[in-house]
């Protein structure tokens, strides 16, 4: 759509078109002269080299710091937003312009976002949700007073319900702390198995940005490792080099962690028109999360199968309009960062409304069936496994002993993980939550109010048909919007169906009673 124009039906009288922040320009500005240092640096400081080429490390960090400027810069001069009655719109686009707008009425989540830069300049980041089917609108960036009085218009109210009267502050919100964030949640975070592939990363990426000026990194490593341990074969030099890019990646996970939770709160916050859990975390780069607890239909813990074992678990919330992918941090659906079981449960207890606690009820058990699938899942494998191998091995594509050792190794783990699978399976009823609880390399536990469900969906294969199992679904309009309890049998999902959803499959399970009066006569000629 062509600049100045307006959308159909719109009044161009109702609100002015807004510009970004003018103040971006000279965050841009100042990030394009600190763009130019390494480039400066390496030819006149330091003199690693006049051909373009030896450079190409500090041509290429100077480049993308230039092209992401000039973009940005761009990008504010082909922004412009505005709030009306009824919708926000946007209009933006480099070489392709795009308008588009939210209905007021749609809006889910309002959050605001802070970079390092961004804190410096006063500004902020909005992101302006309608839900996950779409992407958030995003304004890059505004003032800081500007941000905080779009999320409370948006979500609150109206502007002077915001702003105050006569521009007066309104007050803060009542806020009830429901967890703040702990040093011993560093341990679940960075316990994880790609720390290697993390400081191979980070180790190769050190090593260029320091040959810009003329430091060899590995060389230096390479050296200590000669210094301590001069006589060492190759055995030494690769448990060397394990150790330093293992404890290259454990720093950086570390590092990491603390830069995205520091100062971590997840606190209920009481307002006129309701209540909402908030987050706020976040060193350099600042984040606010806002969910409604009207849109709340339950919450979910995950534990994955490797750290089960120390009760690492990873916490989200049930609701509506909120995205639960996320590829710049964690979704909006995260309350909670990686932290034990027993933390989850509690904060799990305070998120949901009511003395409830589902995650912490027992479980209907699935019948044996349902492990008998499984076993036999674990055998079949390995020995269609081991026979593929032992047809390369005929066809001299692999040596003799990789299908003697494969398949007894493929059998001696499936077997013990189809075990684990049949005991993470189960359900129940608890006030008014269903709990399904499924999943062998990450165990999920879901509590779903029963007032969420739309509707039950059965399936069953052939195979679960001959075992008497059934895979019960629940369609919701909430979170991943449908959760299912696989190999049920008959009977428990009947109980099942019925408290999930009640009324709706009664018309199919009970007999019609039929009046002999009404039934047609029978024919003369039959």
């Amino acid at each position: 759509m062509p600049a100045g124009t307006t959308p159909p039906g719109e009044d161009a009288s109702e609100a002015p078109w807004e510009r970004l922040h003018p103040r971006l320009i000279w965050v841009n500005l100042a990030r394009f002269a600190l763009s130019l240092v390494p480039t400066l640096l390496s030819f006149f400081v330091f003199k690693t080299g006049s051909d373009l080429l030896d450079n190409w490390p500090a041509l290429i960090m100077t480049g993308f710091g230039i092209a992401v400027s000039v973009g940005d810069v761009v990008r504010w001069l082909r922004t412009r937003y505005r709030v009306t009655e009824g919708l926000v719109e946007i209009r933006t686009g480099r070489l392709v312009r795009v308008y588009r707008q939210i209905p007021r009425d749609r809006i889910r989540a309002v959050d605001v976002k802070s970079r390092l830069r961004h804190r410096f300049a006063g500004l902020r980041i909005v992101y302006i949700s309608s839900g996950r089917s779409k992407p958030a609108v995003k304004l890059d960036a505004v003032s800081k007073q500007m941000a905080l009085t779009l999320q409370r218009e948006l979500m609150h109210g109206n502007r002077a319900a915001a702003e105050g009267e006569e521009g007066e502050e309104v007050a803060a919100p009542k806020e009830t702390p429901i967890a703040e964030f702990r040093w011993r949640w560093l341990f679940y975070h960075v316990l994880n198995f790609t720390c290697v592939l993390v400081g191979g990363l980070l180790l190769w990426s050190l090593h260029s940005m320091l040959l810009i000026v003329g430091l060899d990194l590995v060389g230096s490593l390479n050296d200590l490792r000669n210094w301590f341990a001069p006589d060492g074969g190759t055995a030494v030099a690769w448990l060397y080099w394990g150790v330093v890019v293992t404890l290259l990646g454990y720093g950086a996970l570390a590092g990491g962690f603390v830069m995205e939770n520091w100062g971590f709160r997840l606190v209920r916050v009481r307002k006129e028109d309701g209540t909402a859990l908030l987050t706020r975390r976040g060193l350099f780069s600042t984040r606010e999360v806002h969910r409604d607890d009207r849109r709340m239909r339950g919450i979910q813990i995950s534990e994955p199968l490797l750290t089960r074992w120390i009760g690492l678990t990873e916490t989200t919330v049930l609701s509506t309009g909120l995205a639960i992918i996320s590829f710049s941090g964690d979704p909006a659906t995260s309350i909670l960062p990686r932290a034990p079981l027993s933390e989850a449960r509690r904060v799990a207890a305070l998120v949901l409304s009511g003395p409830v606690r589902p995650l912490e009820a027992p479980l209907r058990r699935h019948p044996r069936t349902a492990l008998a699938r499984r076993l036999l899942w674990a055998l079949v494998t390995p020995v269609v496994v081991a026979g593929l191998l032992v047809w390369l091995w005929a066809t001299d594509v692999v040596p003799g002993w990789v299908p003697a050792v494969v398949g007894p190794v493929l059998f001696a783990v499936a077997v013990p993980l189809a075990v684990v699978a049949y005991r993470a399976l189960g359900h129940t009823l608890v006030d008014n939550y269903l709990v399904l609880r499924c999943g062998l390399s990450r165990r999920v536990t879901a509590a779903l109010r029963t007032e969420a469900v739309i509707g039950v969906k059965v399936r069953q294969s052939l195979f679960q048909r001959r075992l008497g199992l059934l895979t019960a679904g629940l369609s919701t309009a909430a979170g991943e919007r449908y959760y299912q309890a696989p190999d049920m049998s008959v009977d428990q999902f009947l109980v099942f169906a019925t408290e999930a959803a009640p009324g709706l499959l009664e018309e199919f399970l009970v007999e019609p009673e039929i009046d002999a009066q009404q039934l047609p006569a029978p024919s003369p000629h039959a």
